[in-house]
């Protein structure tokens, strides 16, 4: 089941009213992830808040590990006998207000490099309304704390980013898998990469779950256009006002990037690039480097 949209207008006015609001709607490094009556804020794939609502209050919370400051002058902690002497620094060593400044800075230490490529890529496109999606029945998006190794990733939990194209006069959500050229899951040497595997997974749950997905993103779109309208891509605002209607492509895109003409020459390569062309076909999506990467994506 896929389910996702906030239906509490009382929760949207609260966000909207809260004095922090506008600073992370306005930010275009933070990505508004809307799942279901919660919302997820990510910085390079790092979910630096979780909000809900519980009337009549905002629920707040940060991942522990993103409150470690990241300018602690002196890092080493002197211990008192048999426990460290923490409290003792406990402002120096902890974030203990709101600064998205730092949180950033702080979870950095955090994003694989694969994610800040990511980052990179989204950035350049703003037709982008989800990012680090679950599309598995037995996963959730933000499931209770997180990976205790930060380098290793859910390879089959999450699709890393959807965005809205226009296509036959509708709005059409099209979800899309990146990975760094050298990650292996893109080669294999006897059986078929893991790439098209996962990719398989997540194609067949979008066939299964369609109308689930269709109706979850037309309320993703009315509450992007809510909450950020500034940031919010004319197609979000023609669907979320009911101008539009809305369809998903259950054909996944692949995103490779970071690797020289030499490496994708190669080759070592050849027979891999073969076999993913032969997949995705205009699907297989390709640049050197992250930065402005849009071709398949918003153009």
């Amino acid at each position: 089941m896929f389910d996702r949209g906030i239906s509490n207008q009382k929760f949207i006015d609260a966000l909207k009213g809260w004095e922090h609001w506008k600073e992370i709607s306005n930010d275009e490094d933070l990505y508004v992830g809307v799942r279901k009556e919660y919302i997820n804020i990510y910085y390079q794939g790092c979910s630096l808040f979780r909000i809900s609502y519980k009337e009549p209050h905002l629920i707040f919370e940060t991942h522990y590990k993103y409150l470690v400051h990241p300018n602690v002058k002196k890092p080493l902690v002197l211990w008192k006998g048999e426990r460290p002497a923490v409290e003792d620094r406990v402002k120096e060593i902890l974030i203990h207000e709101f600064r998205l400044d730092l949180l950033k800075k702080s979870s950095c230490w955090y994003a694989e490099d694969e994610k800040v490529g990511v980052h990179s890529i989204l950035k350049s496109n703003k037709n982008v309304v989800d990012v680090e999606i679950a599309l598995s029945p037995n996963t959730d998006d933000e499931p209770e704390g997180e990976d205790q190794n930060p380098k290793v990733r859910r390879v089959a939990d999450r699709i890393d980013f959807a965005a809205i194209q226009e296509k036959d006069g509708n709005a059409c959500i099209v979800f899309f898998e990146a990975k760094r050229f050298h990650n292996g899951e893109l080669r294999s040497q006897i059986f078929k990469p893991a790439v098209l595997e996962q990719i398989e997974r997540y194609e067949a749950f979008i066939e299964i779950y369609r109308p689930n997905l269709e109706e979850s993103y037309r309320k993703v779109c009315r509450n992007l256009f809510q909450l950020a309208p500034d940031r919010t891509h004319d197609l979000v605002k023609e669907v979320a006002v009911g101008r539009r209607q809305l369809n998903i492509d259950s054909h996944v895109r692949l995103v490779i990037f970071e690797f020289s003409a030499d490496e994708d020459n190669g080759h070592d390569w050849k027979d891999h690039k073969k076999i993913l062309c032969d997949y995705f076909q205009d699907r297989l999506l390709m640049k050197g480097k992250p930065y402005k990467f849009t071709r398949g994506i918003s153009n």
